[in-house]
């Protein structure tokens, strides 16, 4: 026998337009009800129509946001194309995709987003979330609203989010520090230089970072750690200074953006004995693994990182499958100039 929308209704003992509500993840549905439809409509192996469902979607469709954290990041660009790509794939199946690329990274710009991707009635949104408690309360009243979240690139704590897409920044932090401790057997000072505080994900490749070298390396001392650095021109003024005050650095870690800047004031001051480890493969990045000023650069798939949580949103409100983890991390690969073309 065919189980229907009306057969399922009548053994939840509700209305057919709260299973539809269910079956299509609309609002308007308590949690109760929903759990309770969904196990009967899973108990009696119900099967949408799903190109019924396609053509219904077409006539309204479901709206995904979509935060890009900086338009002028190359990292957010890769990750833009991404999201291009999961948007062409779905195309046909009723799926909308809206983005909104922040112009600077402030609470207030990306609470801008949000907002401005809210008022178009959206069904989910992409965010790679700055750890405020005035964006966790802004994601917070989106669920309220049955809202999914995904995050991606880096995450934050208090929400109740679908799940989490990106680097694993602890254990990249830890790989840098293990790839710094190999590099410098015998010990040596290390210069850190991480990016704004509100970004959970550069916080952690550093908490990363120095748990391997305080368990692992005791003779490695990181002797400075600069913060809130999110461009060349700041890298490089502090970069210089920090060298022309100690003489005696032997490595540079940077989690985040100011790459070239850095890898300028090596260029100049001729340090280029200085281990230097960072991450992405920009343009600039590779140029300069090219030239011997980066010694590793580790990767995390920017471009996936875009693509998979509308896939995830797509399964989820088509096939109404949930995403299989929590967190889904994208691979670590540290690029030396061995191997960039790979």
């Amino acid at each position: 026998m065919k189980i229907t929308i009306r057969s399922i209704a009548e053994a939840a003992n509700v209305s057919r337009g709260t299973v539809d509500k269910v079956l299509n993840q609309r609002t308007g549905v308590s949690k109760a009800v929903r759990e309770k439809v969904m196990k009967i409509a899973d108990e009696m192996g119900y099967s949408p129509n799903l190109a019924g469902k396609a053509l219904a979607l077409q006539k309204k469709p479901i709206i995904i946001g979509v935060v890009i954290l900086s338009g002028e990041d190359p990292l957010f660009i890769e990750v833009l194309e991404g999201v291009k790509k999961a948007s062409h794939d779905i195309k046909g199946f009723g799926f909308d995709i809206k983005c909104c690329v922040m112009h600077n990274v402030t609470a207030n710009d990306q609470i801008k987003c949000i907002q401005k991707l809210r008022k178009m009635d959206i069904s989910a949104l992409v965010v790679s979330p700055l750890d405020e408690e005035i964006i966790r309360t802004e994601l917070n009243e989106l669920t309220l609203h049955n809202i999914k979240i995904v995050t991606y690139n880096t995450d934050i704590s208090g929400i109740n989010r679908l799940c989490y897409v990106g680097q694993n920044a602890i254990k990249s932090g830890r790989v840098a520090g293990d790839l710094v401790g190999k590099m410098l057997p015998n010990g040596g000072n290390v210069i850190l230089i991480t990016g704004y505080e509100q970004i959970k994900g550069l916080e952690e490749r550093v908490l990363g970072f120095e748990e391997v070298i305080a368990s692992n390396y005791p003779n490695i001392r990181v002797i400075n750690k600069v913060k809130n650095v999110d461009n060349d021109d700041t890298a490089y003024s502090n970069t210089i200074k920090l060298l022309k005050d100690n003489k005696d650095i032997d490595a540079i870690f940077i989690t985040g953006r100011g790459i070239s800047g850095v890898g300028r004031a090596i260029k100049e001051l001729n340090r280029k004995h200085i281990l230097f480890v960072c991450y992405d493969k920009a343009a600039e990045t590779i140029q300069l693994i090219e030239d011997n000023i980066i010694d590793f650069s580790i990767t995390q798939e920017p471009t996936i990182q875009g693509y998979l949580p509308i896939k995830i949103l797509f399964e989820y409100f088509f096939h109404s499958k949930p995403p299989e983890n929590e967190q889904l991390y994208t691979k670590l690969e540290i690029i030396t100039k061995e191997n960039l073309d790979n």
